[in-house]
């Protein structure tokens, strides 16, 4: 699909109430998350990769910050992680068409830039009532067990300002084996591609000003506003 008004924009966004949103800067790009990135640049195994990452990762932590997550919390220490930038298997989704639309327009480089609909109906529910993604993930990092290859969705108990700014959910796999993208396809998940045109592009930068969606909100602090001059026209 292809958007070369707003009102294709609004349109878009009205016809998936629900769904998740993800804003790609290149219409090349395929659905990645950041260990798969990092351990293929690194030449490593996706599952050993991560399982040194994360206990590093929670062994120094304590150093930079004030709170860290419990240590069997294991998927708030992903979160935490992903939020600062290293590598996990939670690929970030937000509800808001609009916020994935900023963050496809923010980072694009080319002529086009696209924002991704995931229908959340069409991933796979906890697998029994009352079952804890803690458990699941911690056991799946140690020793692989519950392993499958479907893609679920969740976000921590205990979520960070950009977080919930940002209107986030991570959507991850407990199969590290095949790609994200491989299995979007093999479960043949309900995926929508909307294409923006660079003509857009002003239109776009006015629109999400007036419904203050820029970086000084969604990246809360001073980086947020210096970076907001990066998109900003008077």
């Amino acid at each position: 699909m292809n958007a070369s008004t707003i009102n294709h924009l609004e349109t878009f966004a009205k016809n998936h109430p629900g769904w998740l949103f993800r804003g790609h800067r290149s219409i090349d790009w395929k659905l990645e998350t950041s260990l798969e990135h990092a351990a293929r640049r690194c030449g490593e195994n996706q599952n050993e990769y991560e399982r040194r990452i994360l206990e590093e990762f929670q062994r120094h932590a304590h150093t930079y910050l004030t709170r860290t997550p419990k240590r069997d919390d294991t998927l708030e220490w992903l979160a935490l992680m992903q939020h600062h930038g290293a590598p996990t298997r939670l690929l970030d989704f937000t509800t808001s068409f609009w916020i994935a639309l900023f963050f496809a327009f923010e980072q694009t480089e080319g002529e086009e830039c696209v924002v991704i609909a995931l229908n959340p109906a069409s991933l796979r529910e906890k697998r029994q009532k009352g079952e804890d993604f803690n458990v699941l993930l911690r056991e799946n990092i140690a020793n692989g067990s519950h392993a499958d290859e479907f893609l679920y969705q969740d976000v921590p108990f205990f979520t960070n300002a950009r977080l919930a700014i940002q209107k986030g959910r991570f959507v991850f796999s407990f199969n590290l084996d095949h790609t994200f993208d491989n299995l979007v396809i093999k479960n043949q998940k309900e995926i929508k591609r909307l294409t923006i045109q660079s003509s857009l592009f002003r239109e776009i930068r006015q629109r999400l000003n007036d419904f203050n969606c820029n970086s000084r909100v969604l990246y809360p602090g001073i980086d947020g506003y210096a970076r907001y001059f990066q998109n900003h026209t008077w």
